[in-house]
């Protein structure tokens, strides 16, 4: 019965991954950042507007790809979650990439099955100066004279929409500051940032809003080629398999779980040799584990394919060098060093995100072991602290069985079937488990209820928990694979708290909303704590309203 119900759902599948033309999606996405000037090892912070042929949010595809490009190619690869066309993430410059120019590109699968890069129109330019190398964009940069360089201004974009921001032109130095945003438009979604503005020039942008809008009537008819799948309700991951592949049997599953989050189990679809598994999003940089049950477990071999495409940035302009700009980037580098003392990665917000609730609604038993007297086997374990699991052999192999109830404790009785895992990675081999050392294992969590994940089903699951993640340093057959994962970006806000660490306050960005929303007639408050230090700020909204007309608003302040 597994067999056929797999059959028809890569039948489904196959169907779904050869949509062309008019089944298509159109999409175009907008990239707003926090700043446009950066020193390598800055943070990034970014906001995605993802619109569809008529320049309306799209509903469509639920992960986007980022990458960061110079002339020389991708320096930086990322993926953002989608909600009803809108997106947040982050990533850190590596300290190791030369000054220049760079392009971030985002795009989702539907864009790969187009021909040609229109929907690069949303892109945006970011200036990156590396404080600790003399390296350089190839290219990519020229020495201007002072003269020259005191000409040059940065480019102010005109004001669009709505939205009045009641501000004031000066602070006190770490002060609680307040601003009022009124909208007299219709509903306004926009991402909003405050940052420190000192005298280095950013290179010119070469798309706004304004032109990113423009730009979608005359490319939104291109042809598709239909070769990536759509990614509706999350990141698809795919997986190439080679080896010998046993014939299978109604209970073979190929499954990828997470190290450390047992809620991140996806049951795969064999393709000829390929795996698809139809994630909701797994988020953050972790360990996946992959295990296709039916690859011969000496010389299996599975390989993840890398969903991200390298395209050109075209044409970038050059970054203008000049020697004044040497006492703007050593403030710089000063406040990229005081943030760890200041604890500002404590200050970020979670945002609404996708999640994979798999296990989150379901009652659990947690065993403490450190409760109970300690004992150095698995099975000495579940003998004398875990009675409702227990072992046997049944076909020459181990087999754990779970104690399930009806609820009213009137009727019991022990069935197989059972979900095992460590650090919520699924293990169908139990010799791996009970060869651990169990004074390794710190809980041991029991679902005694009956579990579904995608077309299987589980009696129950029991989850082993060791002290340090330990489960990926288990040797593993080859129809086990083990990767480095880069997960979906945690979306964040940082609405403008002060650090609570040691140190002078040197903040670059005081107040960083990727997704504020202010209804029609409506109005909303900004908060945020002055620097520790002189220097003029600038504030810069940029979004699009519910009538699909463009946002932009900016404003400058000193701190005095």
């Amino acid at each position: 019965m597994m067999k056929k119900t797999l059959s028809i759902l890569i039948i489904a599948l196959s169907a779904a991954f050869s949509l062309r033309g008019a089944d298509m999606p159109v999409e175009r996405i907008f990239v707003s950042t926090d700043r446009e000037v950066y020193i390598a090892g800055d943070m990034v912070w970014c906001s995605l507007f993802c619109l569809n042929g008529e320049g309306k949010l799209a509903s469509a595809s639920a992960v986007s790809y980022l990458e960061l490009i110079s002339s020389e190619g991708t320096v930086v690869e990322a993926k953002v979650g989608l909600l009803e066309g809108r997106g947040a993430g982050s990533f850190r410059i590596p300290i190791t990439v030369p000054t220049g120019t760079y392009r971030l590109v985002a795009y989702t699968s539907a864009n790969v099955n187009e021909d040609g890069t229109p929907w690069m129109a949303g892109s945006r330019i970011l200036t990156i100066f590396n404080t600790l190398s003399a390296d350089r964009v190839k290219d990519g940069c020229s020495i201007v004279d002072d003269a020259t360089y005191k000409s040059m201004n940065k480019e102010v974009v005109a004001s669009a929409g709505d939205l009045v921001f009641n501000s004031t032109a000066r602070v006190r130095k770490g002060a609680d500051v307040g601003v009022l945003v009124q909208n007299h438009g219709p509903l306004a979604d926009f991402s909003i940032s405050i940052y420190h503005e000192d005298e280095v020039v950013p290179a010119p942008q070469d798309n706004t809003m304004s032109s990113f809008l423009k730009s979608i009537p005359s490319g939104a008819h291109p042809h598709f080629t239909g070769d990536r799948a759509l990614e509706y309700d999350g990141e698809i991951i795919t997986a190439k398999v080679s080896g010998t592949m046993s014939s299978q049997t109604d209970y073979s599953v190929t499954t990828l779980s997470s190290a450390g989050s047992p809620s991140n189990l996806y049951i795969g679809v064999t393709d000829n040799d390929r795996v698809r598994f139809m994630t909701n999003n797994i988020y953050g940089d972790r360990e996946i584990v992959c295990e296709v049950s039916t690859l011969d477990r000496t010389d299996g071999s599975i390989e993840f394919e890398n969903p991200f495409i390298y395209p050109s940035p075209g044409e970038l302009p050059k970054l203008s060098l000049n020697k004044s700009q040497y006492g703007d980037l050593s403030a710089r580098k000063a406040a990229l060093r005081a943030e760890k003392p200041l604890r500002i990665d404590t200050l970020a917000t979670m945002l609404r995100h996708r999640e994979d609730l798999l296990l989150e609604s379901s009652p659990r038993t947690r065993f403490h072991l450190d409760d109970y007297n300690r004992f150095p086997s698995v099975k000495e374990v579940l003998i004398e602290i875990i009675p409702i699991l227990s072992l046997r052999r049944e076909n020459g192999e181990n087999v754990m069985r779970i104690t399930v109830t009806d609820g009213t404790e009137a009727y019991r009785t022990r069935v197989g079937n059972l979900l095992v895992m460590m650090d919520g990675v699924v293990l169908t081999d139990l010799d791996l488990l009970l060869d651990f050392d169990a004074m390794l294992l710190e809980d041991v969590d029991v679902y005694q209820q009956a579990v579904v994940c995608g077309k299987v089903s589980y009696s129950g699951v029991a989850n082993f928990i060791t002290k340090k993640n330990y489960v990926t340093a288990l040797s593993f057959p080859a129809n086990v694979r083990v990767v480095d994962f880069k997960g979906v970006s945690y979306p964040v806000a940082y609405y403008g708290e002060a650090p609570e660490g040691e140190g002078v306050d040197l903040r670059q960005v005081l107040y960083w909303d990727p997704s504020m929303r202010v209804e029609a007639g409506g109005q909303a408050r900004i908060n945020f704590r002055a620097p520790a230090y002189s220097g003029s700020f600038r504030a810069v909204a940029d979004g699009i309203a519910a009538d699909g007309t463009p946002v932009h608003h900016e404003w400058t302040f000193d701190v005095e």
